[in-house]
């Protein structure tokens, strides 16, 4: 596979290192510091299959959720005992990010100790990578122009890292559809396996992550990418060259 200049700046802002150009002369060594994120101008498009099946009906929300805003939104869910998670929990990770309209909505698999523990969503070097990425599709989840509002499918944190139950699921779907019910993005990113498994539905029950890939989804009539999660990305960095197309995909859908 080969990438023009600009494909090639972008993924090297994302960390991902591709094998040097060939020239008549040996080229200079690659640096070992990783360079410093970088502006550049909008992605190309990288959609490979788009399946947008029929909208259907969004289900009502829970009364105890349905009129509330951020703030309170936010308080109910640092009280909520709405399921054993919160036994366990030393804080809720809500989320962070937008405060009002959220171009994207990001969706994460279960938090991680140190979340937990900061009550913040990406609060490690994931979260250095998840900026870089959300930096390279054109969106933010920092600062007065934030654009991106990240938060975790459950809200808090699964003993020992294990899979979030059905019911466990279930307790906090109320949570997360009214976060897109008061921000109204327009595309849901699903960063990883567990996240995109909910969002996608009963369908995706069973499927490994790249048979989520590459679509167009659906989650409460909103346009769904499924992605890798960043905590992942660090492990197999091969990767991030799939996660651009996944970013290309997202930002051309929410242009739409």
């Amino acid at each position: 596979m080969t990438w023009d200049a600009r494909q090639r700046a972008m993924l090297a802002e994302m960390g991902f290192r591709l094998p040097a150009v060939s020239r008549a002369v040996a080229p200079e060594p690659e640096p070992e510091v990783e360079p410093e994120p970088i502006v550049v101008a909008a992605p190309p498009p990288a959609i490979v299959r788009v399946v947008v099946p029929a909208p259907a009906p969004a289900p009502a929300l829970p009364s105890g959720f349905a009129g509330l805003d951020l703030p309170a939104l936010r308080e109910a869910v640092s009280a909520c005992r709405g399921c054993g998670l919160c036994e366990q929990r030393r804080n809720a990770v809500f989320g962070a990010g937008a405060l009002q309209s959220a171009q994207w909505l990001v969706v994460s698999d279960p938090a991680d100790e140190a979340d937990d523990a900061a009550g913040e969503p990406f609060s490690g070097e994931a979260g250095r990578l998840l900026d870089r990425m959300l930096a390279a599709a054109g969106q933010s989840r920092a600062g007065e122009g934030a654009s991106a509002f990240v938060t975790p499918i459950v809200k808090c944190r699964p003993p020992r890292g294990r899979a979030p139950q059905p019911a466990e699921l279930d307790a906090c779907e109320a949570v997360l559809a009214r976060q897109a019910e008061l921000l109204q993005p327009r595309l849901v990113l699903a960063l990883g396996l567990q996240a995109a498994r909910r969002l996608v539905g009963p369908d995706a029950a069973g499927e490994p992550l790249g048979r989520l890939r590459g679509q167009v989804h659906r989650w409460r009539d909103l346009p769904l990418v499924v992605t890798y999660h960043p905590a992942y990305l660090l492990r197999s960095p091969a990767d991030k060259a799939g996660a651009w197309d996944d970013l290309c995909l997202a930002r051309e859908t929410s242009k739409t």
